[in-house]
């Protein structure tokens, strides 16, 4: 899967502001439900950004906003939920609380659902924190998926977050210029040929077992982080994008691919036989990661994040784990559980703080082994 041509093109047309990215295809016939389907009570709806208000036809109704799909959708009770997005650019802040709910689009370069707040912005009109704060901090994501949504799916949609990060690194106004495209907190979730967009911060992969497969994930500074319990990335394509750093002639760390808060019972995240990217110019870097420890974490916390038989083509020294601080103290990327086992390409350098597994642990470290008992399938 070639994702890499992607980038230029959507983020080039979403740092355009509210007008549509990319030109939408004409709608299409809405497809009539199948004998499972109809068994098994689902409940199908379209979202079509041309159309002006909500249209009912036979079994199927048409919404102008996911928002108001997922309103009409919550309404109806079914076993599960298939939400249709037709082409087009869905400029809108989206949560996601409904089980079992599969969001399909027909091509992620053409479907695109895209915000931009980030930790820092003034809180919306109908916003509140829940802190009483008057700007966001972890609620900046476009899509949020909440524990509510167990078994979530999505396929062939594009999650970008536009917020203007270098601009504001650049002049300094926000203390911090993190800015989520996808928090995901539910339950076995998966995406496939899916596309993450963002700088710093870009997937907040945050609380239980998640499944990536053939997808395509781009940032700059800790842009995996969060504590989901296992999460698999197969077959996709990372990418590391270059950002503002000294221009002085001595190479510079441009971020981190990973920032993972694992606690110590979970296994954390798992890249296996995944494409590493990236636009770096040299003399510079990314890193493989680095142990988030969150100041208000109570639980014990031992970072995981293991590549395995993956295609490093990012530039990436020895040295590709750094260490992390919060208020109580700096941790090393040595007490915590960061691997690599039988990587390849430019930046599969063996030495320095890359600790290699060996094929006896390299058991443990399969999707299977991560996912235990749940077997993620693309439902659409």
């Amino acid at each position: 899967m070639n994702t890499g041509k992607w980038t230029a093109a959507v983020m080039a047309g979403l740092m355009l502001g509210p007008a549509m990215c990319l030109t939408p295809a004409m709608p299409g016939e809405v497809p009539a439900l199948s004998a499972a389907q109809a068994a098994e009570r689902q409940v199908t709806a379209v979202v079509d950004s041309r159309v002006k208000k909500v249209v009912k036809k036979r079994h199927v109704t048409t919404y102008p906003s996911i928002r108001q799909a997922l309103a009409g959708m919550a309404g109806q009770k079914a076993d599960s939920y298939l939400l249709q997005l037709k082409p087009g650019t869905y400029r809108e802040k989206v949560t996601v609380a409904l089980p079992n709910l599969t969001m399909i689009g027909e091509d992620a370069a053409t479907t695109c659902i895209v915000w931009n707040d980030a930790e820092g912005t003034p809180l919306r009109p109908g916003d509140t924190h829940p802190s009483g704060k008057a700007t966001y901090t972890m609620e900046c994501a476009t899509v949020k998926i909440t524990s509510a949504a167990k078994n979530f799916q999505a396929v062939n949609l594009t999650f970008a977050n536009d917020f203007p990060t270098e601009a504001r690194r650049a002049d300094k106004t926000m203390k911090a210029v993190q800015a989520f495209a996808v928090t995901d907190e539910a339950d076995r979730s998966s995406f496939y040929q899916c596309r993450f967009l963002g700088r710093q911060d870009t997937l907040y992969a945050n609380a239980g077992r998640q499944y990536y497969r053939d997808c395509y994930i781009e940032g700059d500074v800790d842009f995996i982080f969060g504590q989901a319990s296992a999460a698999v990335f197969e077959s996709c394509e990372i990418r590391s994008l270059a950002r503002a750093v000294k221009q002085d002639g001595k190479a510079y760390s441009m971020g981190y691919v990973t920032a993972p808060s694992t606690l110590a019972q979970d296994k954390g995240y798992l890249f296996y036989r995944c494409h590493l990217t990236s636009d770096i110019p040299a003399p510079h870097y990314a890193m493989l990661g680095r142990p988030w420890h969150p100041s208000s974490e109570q639980r014990e916390v031992s970072s995981a994040a293991a590549f395995r038989e993956c295609q490093i083509d990012t530039p990436i020294k020895e040295k590709a784990w750094n260490s992390m601080k919060n208020k109580y103290g700096v941790f090393q990327p040595e007490d915590n559980r960061l691997y690599e086992y039988r990587n390849t390409g430019r930046g599969a350098l063996t030495g320095g703080n890359r600790r290699q597994l060996t094929d006896a642990e390299a058991e443990q470290f399969t999707p299977a082994a991560f996912l235990g008992d749940w077997k993620p399938a693309r439902r659409a």
